[in-house]
């Protein structure tokens, strides 16, 4: 699966958002740091694959563009349920501490 994320985030960056932009579409961030490849002071989404580098997108208008579109293009690949980030089922507190308990027991098996 790892091999398949950067070909369908590639895909997905290059069709969403404006038709016709003023910035690249898409900005491999493998040759250069995200900080080099992105102007300084617009909004963009940015996805790393590991220690490799990733892709990079300048936002141009921010309106259109989807506010969970890395959890979209996860959820594609993975054929998830899209009310899993859209509309998550609220946890109860109870839920919460239960949790809670159960990550500081693991914790403290690890060490």
């Amino acid at each position: 699966m790892e091999l398949l994320l950067p070909a369908y985030f590639k895909k997905a960056i290059l069709d969403c958002d404006v038709e016709w932009a003023q910035n690249k579409k898409l900005v491999d961030t493998r040759q250069k740091s995200l900080r080099r490849s992105v102007p300084q002071g617009l909004p963009y989404f940015s996805v790393e694959f590991g220690t490799d580098g990733g892709f990079a997108h300048v936002i141009e208008e921010e309106k259109l563009f989807k506010r969970y579109f890395g959890l979209e293009v996860v959820g594609g690949v993975i054929d998830c349920d899209v009310n899993l980030w859209r509309n998550p089922e609220k946890e109860t507190s109870e839920g919460i501490k239960y949790k809670k308990r159960k990550f500081e027991k693991l914790s403290i098996d690890f060490e």
